[in-house]
């Protein structure tokens, strides 16, 4: 039997999409010299700049990904961003079934879902809000510094440290069910098409 497959996103949510990981891989990579104790030394001098120079690439590309999306395709983000953020009991329960299905198979409990099923509302939320708190305190560590109160720059390092700490492991969690659960049949090629 041959699969038919349908398309589960538009051309640019697709190119948005690999332009994100792009950023976020520059970023992630090039945070953990910036973040990690013992990864100081590369911070320092020469090779701190060289870091920092490519975080903020990365800044500018995910900026970038999502001024492309606004511009070609403001309907679809239109969309997606009323199904994350609309919220039901189906929601609810499928967080009440969502162990029993992912540890153990049992489908017998997981309510009806939308396009995006709560697990990936969970994940847009925790890019949405956290892609906000780090623009806003990224912005104001790169033109702040000195020109802001002490305090102010202290705040932002840590709620953009919290941020990035918190997309970055819901990030591991979205590759692992993406990409390898047994019970996730989508694979790498799930942003581009949907098993019918």
């Amino acid at each position: 039997m041959v699969k038919r497959t349908i398309p589960a996103s538009s051309t640019t949510q697709r190119f948005v999409h690999w332009l994100v990981v792009v950023a976020f891989s520059l970023q992630v990579h090039t945070g953990m010299v910036l973040f990690l104790p013992w990864l100081t030394p590369l911070a320092q001098g020469e090779a701190g700049w060289f870091f920092r120079r490519w975080h903020r690439w990365g800044f500018i590309i995910a900026v970038g990904a999502t001024l492309i999306h606004i511009i070609f395709d403001l309907r679809g983000l239109a969309d997606s961003m009323k199904r994350i953020f609309t919220w039901s009991r189906d929601d609810v329960d499928w967080l009440r079934a969502a162990p029993a299905y992912y540890f153990f198979g049992d489908e017998s409990a997981m309510p009806p879902q939308d396009r995006f099923n709560t697990g990936q509302k969970l994940w847009y939320l925790t890019v949405v809000i956290g892609g906000l708190v780090l623009v806003i305190t990224g912005l104001l560590m790169w033109f702040g510094k000195g020109s802001i109160p002490p305090r102010l720059f202290q705040w932002s390092i840590f709620l953009h440290d919290l941020a990035a700490i918190a997309m970055s492991a819901f990030f591991l969690v979205h590759f692992y069910l993406k990409t390898m659960h047994p019970l996730m049949r989508a694979g790498p090629d799930a942003i581009s098409v949907c098993w019918s």
